[in-house]
């Protein structure tokens, strides 16, 4: 399999644009509309999806603060089983998603997008170009990027050294230190969340940061008994905690033997609504990261509208 970055990355956007035509049949099933139903009621004063991090202060932690975020960020193809999204990466940047969860198999050199066995037809270099292009235009925004290696088996070093080449060539463009930075500190930069121990940045599961990922659910019966009462306690402790260096990441996506993503998210999505429409927005209490499936472009204002009150 000879797969290269420059011969897809003129397609992307268009295959992007045919996956986002079957979106609103989606919703009907998914996760969006009782998001998009909280995030309408939102206060005028919250800034659109596109800028949002630009009207927060500069001295904000990013662990302390509300971030939308999206599971398994391009998986648009292999099917019910495998899908996770149906908004493209620029789409779901413009609609407030600042947290990508980008898997990366090694092969000749590049890192070509999976998820498990299948190629999402779209390569990192066209992330990063999806990502330069947009915090060029909207330079106060940021994005968080976990990187882990997916469908492959090349050891740390070798992983770590294409993940180097990448930087090289889009220089400035990475925020790779070990800590948790202001935002005023990654205006306009990707931050690496580092899933593999040859990677720079802030490493994944380590003491920095607090994770929820509890996604092997075999039924749709176990989201009510198991993963809601994970998430919700989980965002529970978000809320009480107070460290600016311990960035706390809960997972609302799920899937099992007997349970499809989309599934999952349509489970999910009027829990976290209901939950959110509890809780005391005028005090502004901090979620943390909260990657989902199934996004739509409103959805993510309902998470980011409480970093200004909404």
């Amino acid at each position: 399999m000879d797969l290269t970055e420059r011969r897809l990355s003129r397609r992307t956007f268009g295959r992007s644009a045919l996956a986002l035509g079957a979106a609103g049949a989606l919703d009907a099933l998914g996760g969006g509309p009782a998001l998009a139903a909280t995030a309408a009621a939102r206060p005028a004063a919250v800034p659109g999806g596109s800028d949002w991090l630009a009207a927060l202060p500069d001295a904000a932690s990013l662990a302390r603060l509300t971030i939308p975020g999206t599971h398994d960020t391009c998986s648009l193809y292999g099917g019910p089983i495998t899908q996770t999204q149906t908004l493209s990466v620029p789409d779901q940047l413009a609609a407030g998603i600042r947290f990508f969860d980008i898997r990366c198999r090694a092969i000749n050199g590049a890192f070509a997008i999976h998820h498990s066995a299948f190629f999402q037809n779209i390569f990192f270099g066209d992330v990063l170009n999806f990502c330069q292009a947009f915090l060029a235009q909207h330079p106060g925004e940021t994005v968080l990027m976990r990187v882990k290696q997916e469908y492959s088996t090349v050891s740390d070093s070798d992983f770590a050294a294409i993940f180097a080449d990448y930087q090289s060539r889009w220089p400035g463009l990475f925020w790779a230190q070990g800590r948790i930075p202001a935002l005023g500190e990654v205006r306009g930069r990707v931050v690496v969340l580092a899933d593999s121990s040859g990677l720079p940045g802030i490493g994944w599961g380590g003491p920095l940061t607090d994770i929820e990922d509890d996604y092997d659910i075999g039924t749709i019966f176990e989201i009510g008994s198991r993963k809601w009462p994970e998430v919700s306690a989980h965002l529970d402790a978000a809320r009480a905690a107070t460290d600016p260096q311990r960035l706390f990441l809960t997972f609302t996506s799920s899937s099992g033997w007997g349970l499809w993503p989309q599934q999952a998210a349509g489970a999910m999505a009027p829990r976290l609504s209901g939950y959110l429409a509890g809780l005391n927005h005028a005090a502004r209490p901090v979620l943390g990261t909260v990657p989902m499936d199934f996004v739509t472009a409103g959805s993510p204002a309902a998470l980011y509208a409480l970093n200004f009150g909404g």
